[in-house]
């Protein structure tokens, strides 16, 4: 118990200073949506997946999935935290959404003095839903001709993400916001304010609605991957669940796997207020 209210004490101090929001999530989870939400906000810095090209091209990659194609000597976890913690012009929040696996064996760097000012956020989605849109994702035909040509169950993150909660419960902050996919698309308003209230960002009410085109913040990736959000405009309250006779065993098991995470992690959520 000392060891949390010291966390707490120590995490609402470093709120008074400008900060940074880490929203940590998986694949398929309506977290670009989300995103494209917080980029209507002019004074907040969005700075997309920073940790992917880490991940996947950096010298420190930890995938083979691109194993064929050259380092990016500057995609380092140390660059891709400094531009995450550091301070933007006329911006008084920034806001970074990553995938969770993204960071897998290197939380110990959320505890160096550069992140004293961040905090951890999460969104969860139902695996039945975002692991099957995963395996969709990765038999479609222009995705699959950027390389991205197998679907690797690791990649599902909610492993990742229930080791990250974890470890940001125990050494950073006693109690991270979190939300849930489905309060997201059945009450985006609600569920936007909530957390924008949570995390300190002023809600706006045009946030969840936007104006459909591609937007800045994408370009580097060629938007493959956001082309949903690039054509909305706003969240969309549809919702499938795959049919598991036509899904193959790796995907069934990946779901199966994956959901006492998701039911872990799916019971911290925030309590959205409905108004």
């Amino acid at each position: 118990m000392k060891k949390r209210k010291a966390l707490r004490d120590q995490y609402e101090m470093a709120q008074v200073r400008p900060k940074t929001v880490l929203l940590w999530t998986a694949l398929r989870s309506i977290s670009t949506a989300f995103e494209r939400s917080i980029i209507t906000l002019s004074n907040v810095k969005v700075i997309h997946e920073p940790f992917d090209d880490v991940f996947y091209l950096g010298p420190e990659r930890q995938s083979n999935r691109y194993a064929s194609r050259p380092i990016k000597t500057d995609q380092t976890y140390k660059e891709a935290g400094r531009k995450i913690t550091k301070e933007y012009e006329g911006k008084e929040v920034v806001f970074s959404k990553n995938m969770a696996h993204y960071v897998e064996n290197k939380f110990e760097m959320f505890l160096e003095p550069q992140y004293k000012c961040t905090q951890h956020t999460f969104l969860v989605r139902n695996p039945e839903e975002s692991i099957p849109a995963l395996y969709r994702a990765s038999k479609d035909p222009k995705i699959v001709s950027a390389g991205w040509n197998y679907f690797d169950p690791e990649e599902a993150g909610f492993r990742q993400m229930y080791e990250l909660y974890h470890f940001i419960v125990e050494n950073v902050h006693p109690s991270p916001v979190l939300i849930d996919a489905d309060d997201l698309l059945d009450h985006p308003d609600e569920t936007m304010k909530t957390y924008c209230d949570a995390v300190g960002i002023t809600y706006q009410s045009h946030m969840t609605s936007w104006e459909p085109g591609p937007v800045a913040e994408y370009a580097h990736c060629a938007g493959l991957w956001h082309q949903n959000v690039i054509k909305s405009y706003g969240f969309n309250a549809k919702k499938t669940k795959a049919d598991d006779c036509t899904m193959p065993d790796e995907v069934r098991k990946a779901i199966t796997d994956a959901k006492p995470y998701y039911e872990f992690l799916k019971a911290k959520k925030l309590k959205i207020n409905i108004y």
